[in-house]
């Protein structure tokens, strides 16, 4: 027993490793944040919380302070952490294991040799963390051993990451396997070694990061970024990386074997026109004669698919990249993971398709309809950019009537003149888009970053 800051401490024995962690009760534990706000805050009578090897297992700390926080092998087990502020703290070796770390700030954090498995870090903000391998070690008689049985490695096993921002990272010789990543920013981050097999990394941007000799069998790629990405002796067998940008990468040294992948025909002029010949056939009979178009995960960059009629064909994961589809009929396609860069697109019938996490940067969508679809039953199939990459496009007179434009990159869009009435922005990216002369009427733009709407004057 010891006193910390005039609360009395209690040390306990737990999981039969011999490690003296400390209890500490709700009301003695609020003194302590008090105490840590002050010293953020530079006040008189401010201390650090020094929480090292305190049991804190399924304490609420939702939205605490805890900034630069000594938190060394603290059990934080279930704990609501959702929003906390970790920014610079150390939680190295600490017990994460389904605690709640939604939204939280961990920005430069050190959680090395931590446990994670389980947790949910969805939305949370690691730029800069260390996840590498690390060990609790104890002197007795002079040696250093281990504290814990655990191999050291950072432990994020089936951890829920959903787009979370783990830029310039280090996950060296972490386990991440079968966590849920789809669309994380993992930009820079350094996974040497790291064993991501069996997780999902859908739709993540992984440009630049470093996966030399990573396991990643069985991984899900899909849509993911991969520009100028380090892919030495990666282990990417059996990985599904269909719809996903390699531009700059070398894939001479990585294990595909059994990998999905962009597929590229010798008669790829042969196939497209059979299976517009079908996908008309199909369209003028309603489906009884011919067959829906199918030209998913196949390259069709550069294609000149200009005023065809693709009404509900499937281009999921395609690579349109610079093709002509001025003109051309998508109405209720399937383009969702589908490369769309540099794509001349003027004029299209886009409404109520799909064009989920597409990337469609500098694509011309001037005078695009994206209105909803009215289906004959009444009901109204909207158009869906969710996740879309829609930087630098050119969207000037657009019509995006209640399309739905969830957290979706407009950075530098040019959207004069666009109709935005009852569509969808929720946590859209708007940095410097262009809404000059825009129709934003009932627009849902909740928790939209770097929008400026032009004032009434500019209008």
């Amino acid at each position: 027993m010891y006193e910390f800051d005039g609360i009395e401490m209690k040390p306990a024995t737990l999981d039969g490793l011999d490690i003296g962690y400390t209890k500490i009760a709700a009301p003695d534990l609020e003194k302590v944040l008090a105490s840590h706000r002050r010293f953020l805050q530079g006040q008189r009578g401010g201390i650090r919380a020094n929480l090292k090897f305190h049991d804190l297992s399924f304490s609420v700390l939702r939205d605490a302070k805890l900034a630069g926080a000594d938190l060394t092998g603290a059990k934080l087990n279930g704990a609501d952490l959702t929003g906390a502020d970790l920014q610079g703290a150390c939680l190295f070796g600490a017990d994460l294991r389904r605690a709640n770390l939604a939204s939280a700030n961990m920005i430069r954090v050190d959680l090395r040799g931590a446990s994670m498995r389980g947790a949910c870090m969805a939305r949370a903000i690691l730029n800069e963390a260390d996840l590498r391998d690390g060990y609790l070690m104890r002197s007795k008689n002079g040696d250093l051993s281990p504290m814990t049985t655990d191999h050291g490695s950072t432990e994020l096993s089936e951890v829920t990451m959903v787009r979370a921002n783990l830029s310039r990272a280090k996950l060296s010789n972490a386990f991440v396997i079968q966590a849920d990543l789809r669309d994380t920013d993992l930009r820079g981050a350094v996974f040497v070694r790291a064993d991501l097999s069996g997780s999902d990394l859908t739709g993540c941007n992984l440009e630049g990061a470093d996966l030399s000799e990573a396991n990643l069998s069985g991984a899900r790629l899909d849509g993911c970024i991969l520009t100028r990405a380090l892919l030495r002796n990666t282990n990417l067998s059996k990985a599904s990386l269909l719809g996903a940008l390699l531009d700059e990468v070398d894939l001479s040294m990585a294990n595909l074997s059994g990998a999905d992948l962009l597929r590229r025909l010798d008669n790829i002029n042969g196939v497209i026109g059979e299976t517009l010949r079908l996908h008309r056939e199909w369209i003028v009979t309603n489906g009884h004669k011919g067959s829906r178009a199918n030209l998913s995960a196949l390259d069709l960059s550069g294609q000149d698919l200009s005023n065809l009629n693709l009404s509900a064909a499937i281009l999921k994961q395609a690579s349109l990249r610079g093709a002509n589809l001025a003109g051309t009929v998508l109405a209720m396609a399937d383009l969702s993971m589908a490369d769309l860069r540099q794509a001349q697109m003027p004029r299209a019938d886009l409404r109520g398709a799909c064009l989920e996490r597409a990337v469609l940067y500098e694509t011309n969508l001037t005078n695009v309809i994206a209105r909803p679809m009215e289906l004959r039953n009444g009901q109204s199939w909207p158009t869906n950019f969710s996740k879309a990459r829609l930087a630098r496009g050119l969207m000037a007179g657009i019509d995006l009537s209640n399309a739905r434009l969830d957290d979706c990159d407009l950075t530098q869009a040019n959207l004069q003149n666009a109709v935005l009435r009852g569509s969808i922005l929720t946590d859209a990216v708007m940095t410097m888009a262009d809404l000059r002369d825009a129709d934003w009427t009932n627009a849902d733009m909740r928790g939209a970053r770097g929008l400026m709407l032009p004032s009434p004057a500019m209008v």
